[in-house]
């Protein structure tokens, strides 16, 4: 495999897992990473097997949670920023 330009981010770990890790020589960022390519085909593998955008795993949780609106009320249009 080529060399790919890897891109910084930030991941929140318990503090007593990353001790472990450390003392046992572990590269948590190769971990986290293979980790994340089991993931994204375990759950490719399951969008394909039940042809549905929720996976089950996903939960259709939202990200960014917005406001019901009221009833019989039309959400505002887009603004421009």
């Amino acid at each position: 495999m080529h060399d790919v330009k890897k891109k910084s981010v930030m991941v929140y770990l318990n503090p007593e897992i990353v001790a472990k890790a450390r003392e046992l020589g572990l590269n948590i960022s190769k971990i986290c990473e293979n980790a994340l390519k089991m993931a994204i085909e375990g759950l490719g593998s399951l969008y394909k097997e039940n042809k549905t955008e929720n996976c089950g795993m996903c939960g259709g949780w939202d990200s960014n949670p917005r406001r019901p609106t009221p009833a019989g009320l039309k959400p505002a249009p887009f603004s421009r920023f």
